[in-house]
């Protein structure tokens, strides 16, 4: 078990680790000897890689990534701050599942998005696209060479993706003082010795890779017997590039319904372009009159994304 006077230290240094400047104004100024990496990395990974990583996904799926440490002097506290621009990848929650910080612990704070989810966010570290967590050990440290996970991170797509671009960092917050990195809001600590663990940091980037598929008009009324026809478009988002097969289906089934067709149905992209294919709905005098909902898809294997428009053939 912890002694008080151990315990009582320790929360003495990470409080100080959480003071507006992040500064840790009671500790000595000496310095661990190891100087590791905290790092931004893939979640499957809970190591560091070699040069920072560019990560790509598409729109619909969650991006979710691990902050890291490799080869740290012994610790047993962290107060760390990653920043995004919010406008295109949007923190939704942390995770400590799988940290070398495990139970028994205390979460000090944390805050997402400038909205406290344990303790308080600090202003002029904490913002829009910020997430902060300060964590230390009760009872035990980890030692050196220390690597593993330290939290995950959950991000959604902002909201201005393609207007504020395609394409966000993440980093790691500055504006902190007498931390791990002067100049940027890490601190990794020591509650044995009371030293401020030194680190190297190492952030990354995120372009989302996907594409959009539109349909115009998506609305229409014509007399059966006519063979309206529509643009399907197909956009890039990010660094998308590929080969999309288009193909339609048509409900509801009837004895007679329309029939469609795509010309081309195989269409490829290239970062930053727009292809477009044009559909033609055939109908003739036997065709049933009633409403349609023709479903454009799209496909390269791996996306799939889609677009309706609504037919009613009338008996004119």
């Amino acid at each position: 078990m912890i002694s008080l006077s151990r315990y009582l230290a320790l929360l003495s240094i990470i409080f100080g680790v959480l003071s507006t400047s992040i500064a840790l104004p009671a500790l000595p100024i000496s310095r661990a000897q190891t100087v590791g990496k905290v790092c931004v990395a893939d979640i499957s990974s809970t190591s560091c890689p070699s040069t920072p990583p560019s990560f790509t996904g598409p729109l619909d799926k969650p991006p979710q990534f691990a902050v890291n440490i490799q080869n740290s002097d012994r610790f047993n506290a962290f107060d760390i701050s990653v920043k995004t621009n919010a406008g295109i990848l949007n923190p939704v929650s942390l995770d400590l599942a799988g940290s070398l910080i495990h139970d028994p612990r205390i979460i000090i704070s944390e805050c997402v998005n400038n909205q406290p989810v344990i303790g308080s966010c600090r202003s002029g570290i904490d913002d829009y696209g910020v997430v902060s967590l300060a964590v230390t050990a009760l009872g035990y440290d980890v030692e050196a060479p220390a690597s593993g996970r330290l939290f995950s991170i959950t991000y959604n797509t902002g909201d201005f993706v393609g207007v504020l671009g395609d394409s966000s960092t993440i980093e790691f917050q500055t504006g902190c003082t007498n931390t791990s990195n002067d100049g940027s809001c890490v601190t990794i600590a020591d509650g044995t010795t009371g030293a401020t663990v030194p680190e190297t940091l190492q952030g990354a980037t995120f372009t989302f890779r996907d594409f959009g598929l539109g349909v115009s008009p998506d609305f229409q009324i014509i007399k059966k017997g006519s063979s309206p026809t529509f643009t399907v478009t197909l956009t890039t988002v990010g660094d998308y590039s590929g080969t999309v097969r288009l193909s339609t289906s048509i409900s509801p089934i009837t004895t007679h319904p329309p029939t469609s067709s795509l010309v081309p149905m195989t269409l490829t992209l290239s970062p930053g372009s727009t292809s477009t294919s044009t559909l033609t709905v055939t109908t003739t005098r036997s065709t049933s009159v009633g409403r349609y909902i023709i479903t454009i898809t799209g496909t390269d294997g791996v996306l799939t994304r889609s677009a309706s428009l609504t037919l009613f053939v009338e008996n004119r």
